[in-house]
């Protein structure tokens, strides 16, 4: 294997981070790692609480979030908007607060509170033999069904942005990184992922950011447009994979998190980046629409607009 294969993001610990100025986040980690080890009623009902509170006092994230709603919703009353805004800042505080977890809990733990629905559509692929390329919406459970499946000896793959600060790049990536995989970022580029595909490596791809104009197609999301990347379709030319959409979500009722697993995408065209930023577009529709508090609607997704106007976020 090359070189260039093996050339990856791994964050490790150094003894620097041991400089008092970093106590404070030692302490986040210790506490976060202890909640991992609460009843897990108990750790939801603050978190729960905790979360609501946030998300009434932080405002600009609020902002986002109701500027996204309002816009892809526009059929919902003011208060079932408010509704899931505070659903999502709870759901977004019980996962962080669980986090812990996906580091210090055992495989067999992990198995019992992580589970997988449509789990079929995957193994089917798999016991076929051919590549795959996970995409997953940007919810707040989104680490945990990968790390089960990397818990189960799935190798994996994906692209991020690593954190500036040294110590939070390692913090964050304790549970990600306790299974083999390879983390890539912008310095490695696209190739590097879907060489890890082409070498039996499960690709988490994160499609539902907006990267600008140049690089998009408008095309309908919910109801408005949406500036959607076309890069499945080529990615699937490039490595002969499969396409399975996966939306994360965490159930407090039954203190379970589930990877909501769909049939493979059709209808993706690498020589028509319009048809393939619709289908993309259509299939992030069908998994958001029945738990939208489990999205991260705190994300600028509508930034720009297909009539260049201004992004929607000022404030009046």
């Amino acid at each position: 294997m090359s070189s260039a294969f093996d050339d990856h993001h791994r964050p490790h610990f150094q003894w620097r981070f041991l400089h008092p100025k970093n106590w404070g986040l030692w302490a986040a980690l210790l506490l976060g790692l202890f909640m991992a080890f609460w009843p897990r009623k108990l750790r939801d009902a603050l978190a729960g609480a905790l979360g609501r509170s946030v998300g009434r006092v932080a405002k600009g994230a609020r902002h986002r979030a109701r500027v996204n709603l309002n816009l892809c919703f526009p059929q919902w009353s003011p208060e079932q908007t408010e509704q899931v805004l505070d659903e999502m800042f709870e759901r977004a505080s019980q996962v962080m607060f669980a986090t812990g977890i996906l580091a210090v809990r055992s495989p067999r733990y992990l198995q019992k509170v992580i589970k997988l629905r449509g789990e079929e559509h995957l193994s089917a692929v798999l016991d076929a033999g051919e590549p795959v390329i996970l995409m997953v919406p940007h919810s707040w459970a989104i680490e945990f069904p990968g790390v089960l499946l990397a818990s189960r000896g799935h190798r994996w793959t994906t692209m991020m942005n690593p954190n500036k600060n040294p110590m939070l790049d390692w913090m964050m990536l304790l549970g990600r990184n306790r299974f083999q995989g390879k983390l890539f970022t912008r310095k490695h580029g696209i190739k590097a992922l879907l060489n890890a595909v082409r070498h039996e490596h499960i690709a988490y791809y994160l499609p539902d950011q907006d990267h600008g104009p140049s690089r998009s197609e408008f095309v309908p999301f919910f109801a408005t447009d949406k500036a959607t990347l076309p890069a499945l379709g080529r990615m699937v030319e490039a490595t002969g994979a499969k396409v399975i959409p996966m939306y994360a979500t965490y159930d407090p009722k039954q203190g379970v998190f589930e990877g909501h697993i769909r049939p493979a995408m059709t209808g993706l065209d690498p020589n028509d980046p319009h048809q393939d930023a619709l289908a993309l577009s259509q299939e992030l529709e069908q998994m958001i629409a029945p738990h939208p508090e489990q999205y991260m609607w705190i994300l600028k997704l509508l930034r720009s607009r297909p009539d260049g106007a201004p992004e929607p976020y000022q404030k009046p």
